[in-house]
């Protein structure tokens, strides 16, 4: 006899797992349900639907674990803690929507919540970065012009870019801003690309202006630094094109980020940040399956801070939308390592994206197409081979 812990993250894992036990056809699904464990945080809940979620958990063989003063209902509202496999959650889910309190509505969260998990999270996206600027950190204007800029266009693609992500204005710290007839010009030469790449675009712009004719001409994403804050206009032209939409966490603007950013807790501002974003665009008309979350490493954020955030990528992946992780040749590597040109930074930029995936993020925004990818293949068949052993 051997027993050894087997790591299953999402149900077609689970399925696989229990298929190859031998188990029969008609019971596989719900026994895959049962392999896979979570805790779900629920926030404010009143002190009575509190109570309820306790003794419904308790029916269903867990338990929830709730503020001290809820049974005498002495406080008005609670965080609970919903520990469970799938399976019990689910049934759970089912109970809370016959209870009052707005339970039935919470139900509804907490299946959206489950919902991530028939999605593997074995799979990833390369977003590969284009500049066409002539102040970018990380390649100084290597492709500002526009034969550059197209040589390097078509040989990420070749090199297995998933996404290529264009941005025609640095925003790099201490960078000015430029015009839009500015951001717009360094872009026409490249609206033909665009038009006819065989692999999704991303415009990497605040302005709606900008993002707007890049997306007329075939462009699907568009990545704001600012999510959506620096130009109302923005929200009106990705849910007029129903494009995706990347929404990232900064604090301050790229002329003022770095100047001694400072936080209690980074952490708990960002997934603050992240809700009411995504409250935000929900309520003007974007769909959820068009959001895509980035915690904008670098952007605001000490060494300090970028650690705290890709050691704790699992708190933002828990929202249930796409994670972005952009760290690729930033200065927070190059304080690690000693590096302080960014192009000597890939061994660097290759860690922090093989660990950002394995923690479950599954869009890289890299400059190193080629060698991201390779290193990401070469983890992810191990994983896929520990899975069948």
């Amino acid at each position: 006899m051997k027993v050894r812990k087997r790591l299953i993250s999402n149900l077609k894992e689970a399925k696989k797992a229990v298929e190859l036990v031998g188990t029969s056809k008609e019971v596989q699904d719900s026994m895959a349900e049962k392999t896979i464990f979570c805790v779900l945080e629920i926030e404010k809940i009143p002190s009575p639907a509190a109570n309820i979620i306790k003794q419904i958990a308790i029916s269903r063989g867990t338990d929830a674990i709730v503020h001290k003063d809820v049974v005498s209902n002495k406080i008005e509202n609670s965080t609970v803690l919903l520990p469970g496999t799938i399976r019990e959650l689910k049934l759970i889910s089912e109970e809370l929507k016959k209870q009052p309190f707005g339970l039935k509505i919470l139900s509804e969260e907490i299946s959206k919540v489950l919902s991530e998990f028939e999605i593997s999270k074995s799979d990833f996206l390369i977003m590969g970065v284009l500049n066409v600027t002539p102040d970018s950190f990380s390649d100084g204007g290597d492709y500002f012009g526009e034969v550059e800029a197209r040589e390097r266009f078509y040989e990420m693609i070749k090199e297995g870019a998933d996404i290529i992500d264009i941005g025609a204005e640095s925003s790099r710290p201490g960078s000015k801003r430029i015009t839009v007839e500015e951001e717009l010009n360094r872009l026409y030469k490249l609206f033909p690309l665009i038009e006819e790449s065989p692999v999704p675009i991303s415009i990497d712009t605040y302005k709606g202006e900008v993002a707007e004719a890049a997306l007329s001409k075939g462009a699907s994403i568009v990545n704001d630094i600012s999510a959506l804050r620096m130009d109302k206009k923005m929200v009106d032209v990705v849910r007029s094109y129903d494009s995706k939409v990347v929404l990232m966490h900064m604090k301050g603007t790229p002329e003022t980020m770095q100047v001694d950013p400072y936080y209690e807790d980074v952490i708990e501002e960002i997934k603050e940040f992240f809700k009411e974003r995504i409250d935000f665009c929900l309520s003007h008309g974007i769909k959820e399956d068009k959001i895509i979350l980035d915690p904008g490493i670098g952007f605001g954020k000490r060494l300090i801070d970028n650690l705290m955030i890709l050691s704790h990528l699992e708190e933002f992946t828990s929202y249930g939308f796409p994670l972005l992780v952009g760290a690729s040749r930033k200065s927070f590597i190059g304080k690690i390592t000693g590096e302080d040109f960014p192009k000597n930074r890939l061994d660097g930029s290759i860690a922090t994206a093989v660990y950002s995936y394995l923690k479950g993020v599954s869009i890289l925004r890299v400059h190193d197409v080629k060698e991201t990818k390779n290193a990401l293949s070469v983890i992810k068949a191990i994983k896929e081979n520990r899975k069948n052993d």
